[in-house]
């Protein structure tokens, strides 16, 4: 499964083979930079994440292994845990800057309890599985459900 994604190589010709190339500032800058499927920056790359063989470049974090991913101490992290009284939780997603909150009482809004994680231990949740989007007037979201024990 890729883990690793190296930033997509640009070819100098452009797209009609004649030299008419779109500037971006990332190819200018050097801006970009390799990616790591395992460090999603939202919740449709951490769906990807699930399953790295969907995953493509942009979207995800630095890669910090410069490529050797049996060294990566992201790749060799223990899966995390959540412990909750309920089967299902709501996580809000903060839109000023995109990062995921687990709500105790999701019908308070940002009013309830909460607890920030980051879009990476999500991503490696041991014995939950990622359900529906929720979008209420609070905030956008999706449920993280209880896997049964038993299956």
């Amino acid at each position: 499964m890729p883990i690793y994604l190296p930033t997509p190589a640009y070819r100098l010709g452009g797209p009609d083979g004649k030299g008419w190339t779109r500037l971006s500032l990332a190819s200018m800058g050097g801006l970009a930079g390799d990616e790591c499927a395992l460090r999603p920056r939202d919740y449709s790359h951490m769906i990807e994440a699930t399953d790295t063989r969907r995953a493509r470049y942009g979207g995800y974090g630095p890669c910090i292994a410069n490529g050797k991913c049996d060294t990566c101490p992201i790749s060799n992290a223990k899966p995390t845990t959540l412990r909750s009284l309920d089967n299902r939780v709501l996580v809000r997603v903060d839109e000023r800057d995109g990062r995921p909150y687990l709500m105790n009482r999701p019908e308070d809004g940002w009013a309830s309890l909460a607890q920030r994680w980051t879009w990476q231990d999500l991503a490696r949740l041991e014995g939950w599985a990622f359900g529906p989007r929720h979008r209420d007037e609070h905030s956008d979201g999706f449920w993280l459900e209880r896997c049964d024990s038993a299956a």
